[in-house]
């Protein structure tokens, strides 16, 4: 028999945001990343416990232990609950203690026990009394005073931290070539501590996440049926590293290539917030969004090759042969961009950055079709209101009725790749590409306008302009036309739409961008 100890943290947006400062942001960060980080502070419990067991996963504020007896198991549970609580005060954690006669029941059985105990509410302590002072930005007790502020616990903790000098950063991880990372985004601070945010005051918080985890824990689980513990332990383990390599791998490779060249006097225009498994988290500026996604997540398909191959190679060398020829060639991702202003509110930004990656991952689904999940890429520009539900607020924002019919504004999801049926963010950055030259965007946004008055005055207006367009910039028109079908198949006459029952058109997604890209693109070409 053998007995499971599996901690996951919950919550974390919670507990990263709630004060809505960047320095408690990051100091937070550094908390969580140095639970799990090797010789981090669930190394260190151990070694004081004296406890040495198998360990199945360690990473992303989560980890799955096993122990020979049950003692050992349940005097871990008691002291990390305790150590966590003092460590991270104010973290949502889920843990349980489970037993199974195999390494592989034993973890099935403490999944299953996490996904219910995941539903269960907990509640935040210290509780304020009515006459208890409260810390303003978070409304929660405050336990202390630091330079004149009332701070709960969750941020006094944070603005204490210094994470030991011989343990790697979360920056270091990030990327590893040493650079200057920023801070904070006070106008007044130094030079060397701020965000660099160029000439725009947007930035982009961004949520990215790898696709069929699952399927391929579920794969290793059903391989290892009547395989001996050491050889599912050893899969499982290494399946958890191998992905954190191909993620690690790409942040590397995507921050030197996108972040380092528009570095100003040495500050990075970007932060890392979380980074563990194939979850990424990280706040840049706004133009470089996009073009960091697109090449984390081509590094990230190119080194989960690699790895899928060493696993395949694992499975071999195991007498699995049989499962390997299941594996598939590469893992993909999706992602989410909240692109809004730095004075408004995180942690609505990332829940919203989140919901756009699961609509992203929704899309990429459908279009499987039973085949490879394909990478996406959805995003949305804050122009009024956060709201967290990407569907919501594309419904809101993007869908006019007409009639019976509707017209949406919008085409929601990109796929970074052609052929999957979805349609292809080269394409809309081509459509982008044609205002470098003659055309003019201004009468395009006069009919994003329109269209939600009235389709007969968008119609005109939308005419006038490609009249004028055809006289002055005949070749410019010519690529948008180009761009456009291959976004959305056969064009209306008299409207930037698709034909047929259900209208659409990437008229916001173009738009949203101009605006972003401060009417550029990377390779500096301006507006005539």
């Amino acid at each position: 028999m053998l007995h499971g100890y599996l901690f996951e943290a919950r919550g974390i947006q919670s507990f990263l945001f709630a004060s809505g400062k960047l320095r408690d942001m990051l100091n937070g960060s550094e908390l969580l990343d140095y639970l799990c980080s090797e010789q981090g502070y669930l190394d260190q419990t151990l070694d004081a416990l004296d406890l040495r067991p198998r360990v199945v996963r360690q990473a992303g504020g989560s980890f799955y232990l096993l122990f020979k007896n049950e003692h050992d198991a349940r005097r871990l549970q008691a002291v990390w609950r305790l150590a966590c609580a003092e460590w991270v005060p104010g973290l949502e954690v889920v843990d349980v203690v489970v037993s199974g006669s195999s390494a592989r029941e034993t973890i099935a059985h403490g999944l299953a026990a996490l996904r219910l105990q995941r539903n269960r509410l907990q509640g935040d302590f210290p509780r304020p009394g009515p006459l208890a002072e409260r810390a303003p930005r978070t409304g929660l007790a405050a336990v202390a005073s630091l330079h004149g502020e009332a701070l709960d616990a969750s941020t006094l903790r944070q603005r204490s931290f210094e994470r030991p000098q011989d343990n790697r950063q979360l920056t270091a991880r990030f990327m590893s070539e040493e650079a200057i990372w920023p801070v904070n985004f006070e106008q007044d601070a130094p030079q060397l501590t701020r965000f660099p945010l160029g000439n725009s005051s947007l930035i982009g918080l961004v949520h990215a996440d790898g696709n069929g985890l699952g399927e391929l824990l579920r794969l290793i689980a059903k391989a290892c049926s009547d395989a001996d513990d050491e050889v599912y332990v050893r899969l499982y383990r290494q399946f958890s590293e191998l992905v954190t390599r191909a993620t690690l791998q790409a942040t590397d490779e995507a921050s030197r290539d996108v972040l380092r060249p528009h570095a100003e006097q040495g500050v990075m225009p970007a932060r890392p917030l979380i980074l563990g498994g194939d979850d990424l988290t990280l706040i840049t500026r706004a133009d470089l969004a996009l073009p960091f996604v697109s090449a984390w997540i081509d590094a990230f398909e190119r080194h989960s090759r690699d790895a899928l191959n060493e696993l395949a190679a694992a499975f071999e060398q195991s007498g699995l042969k049989q499962f390997a020829a299941e594996l598939p060639e590469r893992l993909t991702a999706c992602a989410g961009v909240c692109f809004m202003k730095a004075g408004q509110p995180f942690r609505s930004g990332h829940e919203l950055a989140e919901s756009l990656c699961k609509r992203a991952k929704a899309h990429s689904r459908r279009a499987a079709h039973g085949g490879e999940i394909p990478s996406s890429i959805a995003w949305h520009k804050v122009q009024e209101t956060l709201i967290d539900d990407a569907q919501a607020l594309f419904e809101r924002n993007h869908r006019i009725a007409d009639g019976d019919r509707t017209l949406d504004c919008s085409l929601g999801v990109y796929g970074l790749h052609a052929g999957n049926g979805l349609p292809v963010l080269d394409d809309l950055l081509a459509l982008l590409d044609s205002f470098s030259g003659g055309l003019n965007d201004r009468p395009l946004r006069e009919v994003a306008t329109l269209l939600r008055g009235s389709l007969t005055l968008a119609s005109q207006a939308y005419l006038r302009w490609r009249e004028l367009a055809e006289k002055q910039a005949a070749a410019d028109l010519a690529l948008f036309d180009q761009s456009l079908e291959r976004l959305i198949g056969d064009v209306d006459q008299v409207l930037p739409f698709s034909c047929g029952e259900h209208r659409y058109s990437p008229i916001d997604d173009l738009l949203a961008l101009r605006s972003i890209q401060g009417k550029k693109r990377e390779t500096g070409e301006q507006d005539v």
